[in-house]
């Protein structure tokens, strides 16, 4: 069965999307033929590395699925090659291997520049979606770039006054373009539905200003229910932090399939983020950890807004507050964990970004932690969706906006 269309700007007529497949098993090439078949997309298949950067140097592709033990060049090998080379320095790779699951592993592929692993055996519905999510991106891209052919055009006749209009309306659509393409990708990367954790309500929300794309947050479902919660916020607005956002939730799912020591966990996020991002973007982080069969919660923070624990009659019983810097500033940085917290029936946990307490009215005041903390005491009763819907309904009447200046993402945690 084909995925369904990408949304977004169109190629030009009858021309397809190109993705690279890069494998040396003709039996493997096959079976990601028989997945991806569709009729947008133009399958091309190389059989080792060497190959894979020839194909490269003749065609633009909007990803590259890729084997890691192929002989001579292997896959690492062949994706720093990739990366050293200007015009596939940003073409998005996902490693696609039936190698063990190591935390080396995956740490030396997004080293090598991966943006995502897929593990033998492929769940076809997954690789659908990760393939359609970097089509789409390119897409984007192709139209921003015939923008931005036009924009030279004009910029070639500037002397006629009516051309010269025009070009100011190019960038800013051009500019338009590339913040939308930013937001569809976030969209898609956030989860859908709760998790599944016994005794707990879970639910999260993000309401994405147009004008920005940073926000984050997301569900890991370990062994025996144990869940990881993580909410964040990217530096920057636009497409950029938009790609460090994806490049983030990357990191953390591979190291929870690694089953990585949850102390570590940061750590190895901030050194690839810093090596990857460097300064130009920094990204705040809340990373919680709840066991429904101690009933209790563990968590570490890069420099997050911190979050709260109300007990059953509403009173904060605990701030979580930031336990190290924000991830990407340093290469070593130090995220020791705070110590475990106990939860209580009736116990409700609240986890946020900036965007929710920093509505601003019309005489300049901002809407704050204690009328947010307010909010949740007076719909306590209701379910954690019902609750982060009148959060965001509240915050945004407080600013007497229709839309938003600013990502406002929340997630609440009840204990029943």
């Amino acid at each position: 069965m084909n995925p369904p269309r990408p949304r977004g700007g169109d190629l030009p007529p009858g021309r397809k999307v190109n993705i690279l497949l890069v494998d040396d098993q003709p039996n493997n090439l096959l079976a990601l033929e028989s997945v991806l078949d569709h009729p947008e997309y133009k399958l091309v298949k190389a059989h080792s590395g060497e190959e894979a950067l020839r194909r490269l140097l003749r065609e633009d592709f909007a990803v590259i699925l890729m084997d890691v033990l192929m002989p001579g060049m292997d896959g690492f090998e062949t994706a720093e090659l990739i990366r050293q080379r200007e015009r596939t320095r940003s073409t998005p790779i996902i490693f696609v291997t039936a190698i063990g699951r190591s935390e080396a592993h995956v740490a030396r592929g997004y080293s090598a520049g991966a943006v995502d692993y897929l593990f033998k055996p492929l769940v076809p519905e997954i690789l659908r979606s990760k393939v359609a999510v970097f089509v789409e991106l390119f897409r984007k891209t192709e139209e921003v770039r015939r923008q931005g052919e036009q924009l030279r055009e004009l910029e070639r006749r500037e002397h006629e006054t009516k051309l010269a209009a025009a070009r100011r309306q190019l960038e800013e659509e051009r500019m338009r373009q590339e913040i939308r393409a930013a937001s569809l990708i976030q969209q898609k990367l956030f989860p859908t539905t709760p998790p599944a954790c016994p005794g707990f309500e879970i639910w999260g929300a993000a309401y994405p200003a147009e004008e920005t794309g940073g926000d984050y947050f997301d569900y890991i479902t370990l062994g025996d229910s144990v869940t990881d919660i993580v909410v964040g916020d990217v530096s920057g607005h636009g497409y950029g932090p938009a790609l460090v956002m994806a490049a983030t939730r990357a990191y953390l799912r591979a190291l929870a399939v690694t089953q990585a020591p949850f102390d570590d966990v940061l750590a190895i996020v901030n050194r690839v983020l810093n090596a990857d991002v460097g300064d130009a973007h920094f990204v705040t982080l809340m990373l919680a950890r709840i066991d429904p069969g101690t009933r209790s919660m563990v968590y570490t923070s890069a420099g997050h807004m911190p979050g709260y624990i109300l007990d059953d009659s509403g009173a904060v019983r605990a701030r979580l507050d930031s336990t190290g810097i924000p991830l990407g500033i340093l290469a070593e940085g130090d995220f020791p964990p705070a110590a475990p917290v106990p939860l209580q029936p009736g116990d409700l946990v609240f986890f946020y970004t900036d965007g929710v307490v920093e509505a601003t009215a019309p005489d300049g005041s901002l809407f704050g932690i204690e009328r947010a903390l307010d909010v949740i005491r007076a719909t306590r009763g209701e379910s954690a969706h019902q609750i982060v819907q009148a959060l965001e309904r509240s915050s945004r009447e407080y600013a007497h906006q229709e839309r938003r200046h600013d990502d406002f993402t929340a997630i609440v945690i009840k204990v029943h």
